[in-house]
C-alpha cells in the first residue's frame, strides 16, 4: 500500500499525485475531489492522464464515485463524504479489490431482515441506510442519514438496501449487509 497523504487542491498537484501513484501501483484509490465543487480536481487530472469510464451512479450515498484508469493503471475514485466513502469502498472497492487479487466469491451476500423503520418516499437511488439490529431482532435506522454524519456508520451494524424507487414500512423484509460480512 502506498499512502500519499493529503493532496493540495490545486489541479496540478492532483495530476502529479495520481501519476505518481501510477508509477507505483495495481490500482489507484483516491477519496474526494471527484464531484463538482470548485475545488475537485481529480476528474479532470484522471482524464488528462487516462480516462474516466464511469461517474457518478444511482446510489446514495456514494453518487459521485468514478472510475476509470490513469496511465493504464485502475483507478476508482471515492467519494469525500466520509459515509460515502466507507459505503462505495465496502460496496464496490473491496469487491473490485478481491476480484482483482482472483477471489472467487466478491460480493457480499445480503441478509433477509424485518424492518423496524420506515422510508416513505420511493427514491430515485439505490439506498444503503446506516442500520443495527434491534433488540427484538429487526433493523432499526440511524435517525440523521446524511452522508456527512460518520457517526451513523460508527453507531450501525450495517447497511439496508432499499431499491429504486420503493418504499419501506415497518415488518416489511429488506436486504440487509452486516458490516462484518462487508469488512470481513
Amino acid at each position: 500500500m502506498l499512502d500519499l497523504g493529503i493532496v493540495a487542491d490545486q489541479p496540478d498537484a492532483t495530476r502529479q499525485a495520481l501519476v505518481h501513484a501510477a508509477s507505483m501501483a495495481d490500482l489507484v484509490i483516491s477519496c474526494g475531489g471527484v464531484s463538482v465543487g470548485e475545488a475537485d480536481h481529480v476528474k479532470t487530472a484522471v482524464e488528462s492522464e487516462g480516462a474516466i469510464d464511469l461517474w457518478q451512479i444511482a446510489m446514495k450515498p456514494g453518487k459521485p464515485l468514478a472510475s476509470g484508469h490513469v496511465r493504464g493503471v485502475p483507478f476508482l475514485g471515492l467519494p469525500g463524504n466520509p459515509v460515502s466513502s466507507l459505503v462505495t469502498f465496502v460496496l464496490l472497492a473491496r469487491p473490485f479489490i478481491l476480484k482483482l487479487q482472483g477471489a472467487a466469491e466478491c460480493l457480499p451476500r445480503p441478509i433477509p431482515m424485518r424492518a423496524e423503520f420506515e422510508v416513505r418516499r420511493a427514491g430515485n437511488r439505490r439506498e444503503f441506510l446506516r442500520v443495527r439490529i434491534a433488540p427484538g431482532g429487526g433493523l432499526q435506522a440511524y435517525e440523521n442519514q446524511n452522508s456527512a454524519v460518520l457517526t451513523s456508520a460508527a453507531w450501525a451494524h450495517g447497511l439496508a438496501d432499499v431499491a429504486i424507487g420503493s418504499t419501506v414500512a415497518p415488518g416489511d423484509l429488506i436486504p440487509y449487509l452486516p458490516f462484518s460480512e462487508l469488512l470481513g
